[in-house]
């Protein structure tokens, strides 16, 4: 279960934020998460709702954007979704050529942004680093 280092990471960036900026309970947390990271969706939130309890994202919810494995061709610049899985190879759709090909996008795992309450009444956003501090968990 390797979700759990991801999702401490998560919380501790979360919970050093809020602190950071005054916040008295966050509302929800905007993952960016490729295809490529083996992250099963439910066993992340229950950690997170695990490991964030007592604290001011105990009932945070947790919002997962998941990014397409995308490679683009070596020949024609085309870029193009594929399938992480698949070991057969990776066919250009524009040119044809096969396994000539540059990896581009889908192993992501960053932070996008917090959304939190200042006070009762009060929500404000906090993420101004957030993206280049989490990327790479």
């Amino acid at each position: 279960m390797h979700e759990m280092s991801y999702v401490r990471n998560v919380v501790d960036i979360v919970t050093e934020e809020a602190a950071a900026s005054g916040v008295k309970r966050v509302q929800a947390v905007y993952l960016a998460i490729g295809e490529g990271r083996d992250i099963v969706e439910d066993y992340f939130e229950g950690l997170f709702r695990h490991l964030a309890r007592g604290t001011v994202a105990e009932n945070a919810e947790i919002v997962i954007h998941r990014v397409p494995y995308t490679m683009r061709c070596n020949r024609c610049g085309t870029p193009f979704h594929a399938e992480y899985i698949r070991r057969e190879p990776r066919v250009c759709p524009c040119c044809g050529s096969a396994d000539d090909c540059t990896f581009l996008r889908g192993m992501e795992f960053s932070i996008s942004s917090i959304e939190a309450a200042v006070d009762d009444d009060e929500e404000e956003s906090i993420s101004p680093a957030l993206a280049e501090t989490a990327t790479g968990l």
